[in-house]
């Protein structure tokens, strides 16, 4: 029984609706839809909330709050180890002869394993959706359509075959091309998708909406639009200003960390004042330091390394030892 079940009185049910009886990955789970009186608080009016949270979805950080933390991406299933198995499983089920023994087992031992996965990528989006709802009275996120996001790249046709095919007139912008079609980078855009799929965008949303409902906190949803790209001094939107983590606005110059950015452009177009940055990390904009503070800090162990200094040693005096089976 989960701590959801355990944290309330079951003998307060008054209407029970379904009960859906499921199998996963080799177990069985039973799931109850119950009506329960006065369980949800009332919702703070936006208006009486002192402070809201910003977050900024990615693939690097899975999710970038205006008060400077992140939260990791894991990849559950994308990392190198993890697909490298999945995709040896695959494998030995297409091996397997058609409607054979072996081939049945192959296929749930392939189940449990994706929902293994799956159980603990819902785990931690249950995690980082209670750390974004704890930092403020209010939660800022963008309105993504990620169904969009993750579609394959669109074809290219080439010159002289799309005329003969009867494509339309966009897609014969050169017509002295030597026919077929031209590279979409579809191999790269394949692999985003799998990441964002991976990373459950959406279910992270809705997990937030509900544990801000059960905590009457509201949460607001704020257009995407050049979230990344513009300026938090001037205002200045340029694709220019962004470059993969970092942010240097082309025309004042602001230096900052891209998501942390964008986390904090979310918050303000709500009209509320974010949380100052108390949980900044010491590597928080790590990337985009001046060289200036880098070299200072460089010049600052150098000393350690001279004979005279007191940390330096000998090279006579150091011991080597060899770990292993002739040692």
């Amino acid at each position: 029984m989960s701590s959801f079940m355990r944290s309330r009185d079951l003998t307060l049910i008054q209407d029970l609706r379904t009960c859906t009886i499921t199998r996963k990955g080799g177990s069985w789970y039973i799931s109850m839809l119950v009506n329960i009186a006065d369980a949800l608080p009332d919702v703070k009016p936006l208006e009486k909330c002192k402070s809201i949270v910003g977050i900024d979805v990615g693939i690097n950080k899975l999710i970038a709050l205006s008060d400077g933390s992140f939260q990791e991406n894991k990849r559950i299933s994308t990392n190198k180890r993890t697909a490298r198995r999945m995709a040896m499983r695959q494998r030995a089920i297409s091996r397997k002869l058609k409607g054979s023994k072996n081939k049945i087992k192959a296929a749930k031992k392939l189940a449990k394993q994706q929902h293994k996965l799956a159980q603990h990528r819902d785990g931690y989006n249950w995690q980082v959706a209670k750390v974004v709802v704890d930092t403020a009275d209010a939660v800022a996120k963008e309105d993504l359509n990620i169904k969009n996001m993750v579609k394959r790249a669109k074809p290219k046709h080439d010159g002289e075959t799309a005329l003969k095919e009867g494509f339309p007139p966009q897609a014969t912008a050169n017509p002295k091309g030597k026919g077929g079609y031209k590279r979409n980078n579809a191999a790269q855009k394949t692999g985003l998708n799998k990441v964002i799929l991976d990373a459950s965008w959406g279910a992270i949303f809705d997990k937030i909406a509900w544990l801000a409902l059960k905590a009457g906190k509201p949460v607001v949803e704020v257009s995407a639009r050049h979230t990344s790209q513009e300026c938090p001094k001037c205002g200045h939107i340029d694709k220019k200003n962004r470059k993969g983590e970092k942010f240097l606005c082309t025309v004042c110059h602001h230096v900052d960390h891209a998501d942390t950015k964008a986390s904090r452009t979310i918050g303000k177009r709500v009209g509320l004042v974010f949380l100052k940055n108390k949980k900044t990390l010491p590597a928080d904009c790590g990337k985009v330091t001046p060289s200036r503070h880098q070299s200072d800090w460089v010049e600052t162990l150098v000393p350690c390394l001279r004979e005279s200094s007191p940390c330096a040693r000998n090279s006579d005096s150091w011991i080597f030892k060899r770990y292993g089976r002739t040692s």
